[in-house]
């Protein structure tokens, strides 16, 4: 992006939009941040419209700030985590993701929907959300359209998780521990998994912290597979885009380095705020037409997948003994 009077002008005005979603996400911490910006983009576009001399700062945004939001979500990947869930956690972790990204995937694509959605629907329900969506979509050649239903999808049915699991775990008369286990591998975004275990209990929330950021581990290998397998080149380096590799070289550094805890929550935090602007600089470019043209399907396959994959989620937590 040149750097003109015009486009620091604009990319002000989505700098103070994503500014105004942080703002709501504190006063409801259960809705993220990534989902509101996208949101306003949408409601921008669509209602007072986006300016054509405003399209350089919306691209900058969707596609440079989303970029450096993924290599920053390296500050997300934590080993320590990852080991303390043990073996047993470890093993229901994998299946769940697994089972959850194949089967939505093959899923959606029986019912017709399109590669790039079916596997932005699977990569958030399996792994965190929007953040895994905004994640897949920078490695993929993916429609704003898709990314924008994707993520309205995850986020409304992680939302729907923090009223529904509680009442469940407490019907099913499940340990604290228990409960918290099943929001972390059943529920989508980190910020309603705190917010739903915070319903159960102290306890609840730490088992729920400890799956859920195992399940955020996971998102290295995934992606480095959806990068691979989306192209033909067979070797890692041609294969793999470079902020890809950045994604995965910000983790092991992270992880070997002893960085004191202020700067990994500011890691964290950087990368929320530009994965927010990539999404909002997304949102711009969606109109409703092309929200409305992919129909139902898409919306019954994401309510769908969250009740069976709570289910699931549930069953094997249960069958592990955690």
């Amino acid at each position: 992006m040149k750097l003109t009077a015009t486009n620091l002008r604009y990319f002000s005005f989505i700098s103070i939009a994503v500014a105004i979603a942080y703002s709501i996400n504190r006063i409801q911490g259960a809705i993220s941040p990534l989902f509101l910006s996208m949101i306003l983009g949408l409601l921008i576009a669509n209602t007072i419209g986006w300016r054509a001399e405003g399209k350089e700062a919306a691209t900058f945004a969707a596609k440079r700030c989303l970029r450096i939001g993924v290599i920053l979500l390296g500050f997300q990947i934590s080993i320590d985590k990852f080991q303390e869930v043990g073996p047993r956690g470890l093993i229901a972790v994998v299946v769940i993701v697994s089972v959850v990204f194949l089967g939505i995937r093959a899923t959606a694509k029986r019912l017709g929907l399109n590669d790039s959605l079916a596997t932005l629907l699977s990569g958030g329900f399996a792994i965190c959300g929007a953040t895994a969506i905004a994640a897949i979509s920078s490695t993929r050649k993916s429609e704003e359209r898709d990314v924008s239903y994707a993520v309205a999808i995850v986020a409304l049915c992680g939302t729907l998780s923090v009223f529904v699991i509680p009442p469940l775990a407490t019907l099913f008369s499940l340990s604290d521990a228990t409960a918290g286990a099943w929001i972390g591998a059943a529920v989508h975004d980190v910020g309603q998994v705190i917010a739903t275990a915070s319903l159960m209990s102290p306890e609840a929330l730490d088992s729920a912290v400890i799956v859920k950021l195992t399940r955020v581990v996971l998102l290295v290998p995934l992606m480095l597979f959806l990068s691979i397998g989306s192209t033909e080149k067979r070797s890692l380096k041609s294969a793999t885009p470079t902020f890809v590799l950045g994604f995965v070289a910000c983790a092991i550094l992270v992880n070997l380095l002893s960085l004191p805890s202020d700067v990994i929550t500011f890691g964290k935090e950087t990368s929320k705020i530009f994965l927010s602007l990539g999404l909002f600089g997304m949102g711009l470019g969606v109109k409703w037409a092309q929200i409305k043209a992919l129909g139902s399907r898409p919306l019954l396959l994401g309510l769908g997948a969250w009740l069976v994959c709570g289910a699931f989620a549930l069953g094997v937590i249960r069958a592990v003994g955690l």
